[in-house]
């Protein structure tokens, strides 16, 4: 266990507390164990490490990010903790940063743009077009 001095397990600190990057999408929770089966579990291919001595956290994962939101994303920790022998609702809380590039959209690609197109056209009838 850390020698820090850390807040109840029920407790998070303000995320810009934590010294975690904030262009990243991460998951937190109250620990000190950067070997945490169900963190490194949730976490992989991304390392879990660890803030203050007291908050275990990684970087979210491209694979669980689905094009989420922030409680989307809670909730898939949540799930893949507890099915890893954490149960974050009795045992301790998770926090969620999503990255501002996240929060403020997605990157619109070329391809979407195109399926977009043909979707538009097919309803409103101007399949003669394409």
């Amino acid at each position: 266990m850390s020698n820090a001095t850390c807040p109840p397990g029920n407790e998070l600190l303000v995320f810009d507390a934590l010294s975690i990057p904030s262009n990243i999408t991460t998951v937190f929770i109250p620990g000190s164990n950067a070997s945490n089966p169900s963190m490194t579990t949730c976490c992989a291919p991304n390392p879990v490490k660890v803030s203050k001595g007291c908050y275990e956290w990684c970087e979210v994962p491209k694979s669980r990010l689905h094009n989420s939101s922030q409680r989307e994303i809670e909730g898939d920790f949540v799930t893949c903790l507890s099915a890893n022998g954490l149960n974050v609702s009795q045992s301790s809380i998770l926090g969620v940063h999503v990255a501002t590039s996240l929060a403020v959209g997605k990157e619109v690609s070329v391809k979407g743009v195109g399926v977009w197109l043909l979707i538009v056209a097919g309803v409103w009838g101007f399949g003669g077009l394409f």
